[in-house]
């Protein structure tokens, strides 16, 4: 959706100007005090305060750099004495503007190519092993760090190691180009992917020195970061690095995510040209360009976000197969899952479509042949045009693509759904500026998981019930696979039910597929690939 862009840009010019995961208040606790662990590369020296302990910009593979750039990352490289690790890492290269963020050129860069950098927040105290969370941050695969968010409150309330990474992202992270095929990298376009997969291999390896259990660990995304965890479960690169997972709000059986190698590497040469790389040896040519040149540089791409776009690719060397077919056969890793979206997703990013004209193009351009369908189905109510259109964009992009995964995972691992549905989600700016009612936005859940505040969201607005709420979801994921998981919630048996949180009270709910008219999408070249 060509309008959808207001609120990244929001969300990617606030991440410069502000990073939750810098935990000032764990670093300048009146206890504050240094502490150290030894992992394989050598000795770090975080901090404890508060009732936490951070070790921050700890790398967990070389800089992607130079003759690296574009290539599987390779091992951190050790270092002597105490490294400090009580300062995040550079935020991986990322371009912020209106165009940029969804992957159409342009905008403002900032961060920088050596960016393979996570952190660590642990309860305070040597006890353990404790259960690890991991997690991966999303932003339209092009912008987003992990110091993003505050996963303090997650350590230290409920006794969990909590991890967030950096990966790289835009054509630094997703290109692929026939090229590549002559550096053993097949046709590329899974770079950030594989740093995914080097941060849990980092976990696994490293992350009992901070008192986490390597056979523990929960991996949870949202957006973005959830697509890519939905292609890591297809990936046998990724077998016995998790145990558990949780996709907030994004899940690979979207027609459009479902991107080969090769496809994606049809549309490099055309990439490379714009560059002036063309003839020769044209990825040095690329491997010589400037990163921020490549990061204001428009994709030619097909993709989640639309005809140009980022993000992962499968029948390469680390997703072997169609994730969507993988799935359906059984050919994944196989753990438990919770699966789930947000009430009206598709709000955040329909603030523009203000009159009917608007509507009927955006639709027409976001659905083609389909188009006029879609407009039948989602005629205009008395809210006007923006709650038509996003409301359409939720159900296609998001609520049943993910539903049909609870369906497609359940037949197979055990399974919960749920529906974050509080239509009073705090956000950072007042209705009047956004110009509609937000309800229960993407990315609304997450304040209440972490229950902390972040780019979107200042939990000191909570009211006392939106509190209880998360407070009862940082539970439930803390406790995903443990005993103290909730028993009130059951499993996902084919089409539901599913658990709708919400301040009032939570709820099971059974009509998820009819709410959302996912048989209507089913009938359409935009429904969910179960094949």
């Amino acid at each position: 959706m060509r309008s959808i862009c207001l609120f990244l840009v929001l969300l990617g010019l606030s991440a410069c100007a502000t990073h939750p995961g810098t935990v000032d208040h764990v670093r300048f606790a009146s206890d504050a005090r240094p502490v150290t662990a030894r992992i394989q590369a050598g000795v770090l020296r975080g901090v404890e305060g508060n009732g936490v302990r951070a070790f921050l910009g700890v790398p967990f593979a070389a800089p992607p750099v130079g003759d690296l750039r574009w290539r599987a990352p390779r091992r951190a490289p050790p270092w002597e004495g105490v490294r400090d690790a009580t300062r995040i890492g550079p935020d991986c290269t990322q371009a912020i503007g209106r165009r940029a963020i969804l992957g159409g050129g342009g905008g403002v860069v900032f961060g920088s190519e050596d960016c393979l950098y996570l952190n660590i927040y642990a309860p305070a105290g040597e006890a353990g092993p404790r259960p690890v969370m991991v997690y991966i941050p999303g932003g339209a695969f092009t912008v987003g760090a992990g110091a993003n968010y505050d996963p303090s409150r997650l350590a230290r309330e409920q006794g969990r190691v909590v991890v967030t990474m950096n990966y790289r992202l835009g054509a630094l992270g997703w290109l692929a180009h026939p090229g590549f095929q002559a550096d053993g990298e097949g046709f590329g376009g899974n770079f950030g992917l594989m740093d995914q997969q080097a941060a849990l291999l980092w976990v696994h390896d490293n992350i009992a020195a901070f008192g986490g259990d390597p056979g523990n660990v929960t991996l949870f995304a949202e957006s973005a970061g959830a697509w890519t965890a939905c292609y890591l479960m297809a990936s046998p690169v990724s077998e016995g690095l998790y145990q558990r997972v949780i996709l907030q709000s994004g899940g690979c059986l979207e027609p459009s995510s479902l991107v080969s190698a090769e496809a994606a590497a049809q549309s490099g040469p055309a990439f490379a040209a714009r560059l002036g790389c063309e003839g020769g040896d044209v990825i040095a040519c690329l491997r010589a360009l400037p990163a921020w040149r490549l990061s204001r540089a428009a994709s030619l791409r097909a993709g989640i976000n639309g005809p140009g776009s980022w993000g992962p690719v499968h029948t390469d060397a680390t997703v072997p197969e169609n994730p969507a077919a993988a799935i359906a056969g059984g050919r994944f890793t196989r753990v438990p899952a919770i699966v789930g979206t947000n009430l009206d997703e598709g709000r955040l990013f329909a603030n523009e479509v203000q009159d009917m004209d608007r509507y009927q193009k955006e639709t027409i351009w976001m659905y083609g042949d389909v188009g006029p369908r879609v407009l039948e189905r989602y005629p205009v109510g008395e809210d006007g045009p923006a709650y038509a259109i996003a409301a359409n964009f939720t159900a296609q992009r998001f609520a049943c693509p993910s539903q049909a995964l609870r369906r497609q995972l359940s037949k197979h691992v055990p399974v919960w759904g749920y529906e974050f549905a509080d239509r009073a989600a705090p956000f950072v700016l007042p209705d009047r500026i956004v110009g509609l009612d937000l309800g229960a936005y993407h990315a609304s859940e997450l304040a209440y998981v972490f229950g902390t505040s972040w780019i979107f969201t200042d939990v000191d607005r909570f009211t006392p019930e939106q509190a209880a709420l998360s407070a009862r979801m940082r539970r439930l994921w803390a406790g995903f696979g443990q005993r103290d998981f909730g028993a009130d919630w059951p499993r996902v048996d084919g089409a539901g039910p599913i658990r709708v949180f919400a301040p009032e009270g939570d709820r099971l709910d059974q009509t998820f597929f009819e709410r959302h008219q996912c048989a209507f999408w089913d009938g359409t070249p935009f429904g969910a690939v179960a094949p």
